[in-house]
């Protein structure tokens, strides 16, 4: 068995285990989706205008991976988890780099997949209206306070 099946499958057993005494934690997940999806158009339409033209794509050139708190928050709201990590190595590109973007759906890509915006993004940004910016801003904060209470509620119910 790999590390990755294996942490996958030690994860679901602990949340199986400990369902009853984790309700907290599952709400803080469900509200961090519900951030995420109220973001996810405006990530879609920057990317629409900026990643095909890009000479230099990040999802190529990155070292990202599922950390934890990815991890917990995709078996916590029943999203399908990717087959395998990210990388094979330090050394690869993203497997699931695709010719024409990620093959993964949205809500389970890593945060850090999510939140980064290259420079062309941030000025295609930086453009649109201070209610469309702030929406963003704000729905970014909490979901990286939502994802920390997420991991902590976590870890306290099953210590």
């Amino acid at each position: 068995m790999t590390d990755w099946q294996e942490a996958n499958r030690s994860l679901d057993y602990l949340i199986r285990l400990h369902r009853h005494k984790l309700s907290r934690t599952v709400s803080l997940a469900s509200e961090v989706q519900v951030q995420l999806e109220s973001i996810f158009s405006l990530l879609d339409d920057l990317c629409t205008v900026t990643c095909p033209w890009c000479p230099d794509p990040c999802c190529l050139l990155a070292r990202v991976w599922v950390d934890f708190k990815d991890l917990l928050f995709l078996h916590l709201v029943g999203q399908q988890i990717p087959p395998s990590q990210l990388l094979a190595d330090l050394n690869s590109a993203c497997r699931y780099a695709g010719p024409r973007g990620c093959l993964l759906l949205r809500l389970a890509r890593p945060w850090t997949c999510t939140w980064y915006l290259c420079p062309t993004q941030m000025t295609r940004l930086r453009q649109k209206s201070i209610p469309v910016q702030g929406k963003f801003s704000q729905a970014v904060q909490a979901i990286k306070t939502g994802r920390k209470e997420m991991e902590d509620e976590f870890i306290r119910v099953v210590s």
